[in-house]
């Protein structure tokens, strides 16, 4: 289905003019890589209409002052963010946009050049409202940031060609229309809010695509603590996703069905092998029940593991060899978000955006720059 509207966006800056293009990025105590983040933004402007929206939401480190040195140069617009979470954040600055084609990136992400270029290329298809760039992992981060941009960039050599049902916000162009038509992004959702907004701009119709030349730098977590705390989050978000797409449980072209199934079979090992040991207290030999869960974690070793030596062959990255240890931690921290997800829906709880999503602290950001 093409967009309704394409027409008259382009005629507000000309018929053979390019589009304009408004960057927003919320920013909450990111001042370990805003400045790299703001001028590899910066260095993408090509003569076209041009902003940067920066969406202050709260930081409590430097981050406030170094947006206000760049705006005090006029080369951005500090926006107050309302704190209710990343997807307000956003929602926040796409209503403050000036031009018709929104790029979205995250104050850990640093886009290399070229990147708006080509995602701009692909935004020309009429039907497509969102193209996603691709994450590349800094050579010298940690094990565990250097696990998970890996895992990722398995997960999309998988696909197969351009389409995919889920661009991850962070590192996206979206037409700005398409946003508004489906009512922008679920402020109740903390991660997965990308996920739910890919979900209901592909039933409007739209296509949403990925351009692996489109390249930018993740700064992701970079040690264990808040690796876990990531990972927690995720498991969290998902399932409040699951709930709302219940005909996504199992997963997308991004998160497939095997991949969800870790939360699950850790959960059930976990709980055999808990069941197993108060059997034991009581003197009642457990075999059984270790042995069902020595299966289960065995399952989830070999998965692991075969993706693992997958990846690091593929890749050329021997970060490969840690998949089996790295995401068995994944998973327990899944397995303890799916315990208590389950516990606040069966007392009946609302979720709300900081259950999965907590922002960094300025302490946390600090640790993930010692790791």
């Amino acid at each position: 289905m093409a967009r309704s509207g394409k027409s008259e966006r382009q005629g507000e800056v000309g018929v053979t003019a390019e589009p304009g293009v408004t960057f927003v990025i919320p920013v909450r105590n990111g001042a370990d890589w805003l400045d790299r983040v703001l001028r590899a933004a910066l260095d993408q402007a090509d003569g076209r209409p041009f902003e940067i929206i920066a969406v202050e939401d709260g930081s409590t480190d430097e981050s406030p002052e170094i947006l206000a040195t760049y705006q005090a140069r006029g080369l951005l617009r500090i926006v107050n963010g309302p704190g209710r979470g990343a997807a307000a954040a956003l929602n926040t600055g796409i209503r403050e946009a000036r031009h018709p084609v929104v790029c979205q990136i995250d104050q850990d992400v640093i886009l290399e050049p070229g990147w708006m270029l080509r995602l701009l290329d692909a935004l020309r298809d009429p039907d497509v409202a969102a193209a996603q760039g691709y994450y590349v992992t800094s050579p010298d981060a940690s094990i565990w940031a250097r696990v998970m941009g890996l895992d990722l960039a398995l997960r999309y050599h998988r696909i197969l060609g351009r389409d995919v049902d889920h661009v991850c916000t962070g590192n996206t162009a979206y037409w700005a229309e398409a946003l508004h038509a489906v009512g922008l992004f679920d402020e109740c959702l903390g991660y997965g809010y990308d996920n739910d907004i890919s979900y209901r701009l592909v039933r409007a119709g739209h296509r949403l695509v990925i351009d692996d030349r489109a390249r930018s730098v993740h700064c992701w977590r970079d040690n264990c603590l808040t690796y876990l705390v990531q990972q927690y989050g995720f498991g969290y978000g998902r399932l409040d996703l699951v709930a709302k797409h219940r005909r996504r449980v199992g997963g997308d072209d991004v998160s497939g069905t095997v991949m969800m199934l870790h939360a699950p079979l850790m959960a059930l090992a976990l709980a055999l092998l808990a069941i197993a040991t108060m059997q034991g207290v009581l003197g009642t030999p457990p075999t059984i029940l270790v042995l069902a869960a020595t299966v289960v974690l065995s399952t989830l070793v070999l998965e692991r593991t075969v993706a693992g030596i997958r990846a690091a062959m593929e890749f050329n990255d021997s970060a490969g060899l840690f998949f089996a240890p790295v995401h068995l931690v994944r998973d327990v921290a899944w397995a303890l978000a799916l315990g208590m997800w389950l516990t606040r829906w069966l007392s009946g709880g609302t979720g709300r955006p900081h259950d999965s999503m907590r922002p960094r602290t300025a302490a946390g950001a600090a640790g993930d720059r010692r790791s």
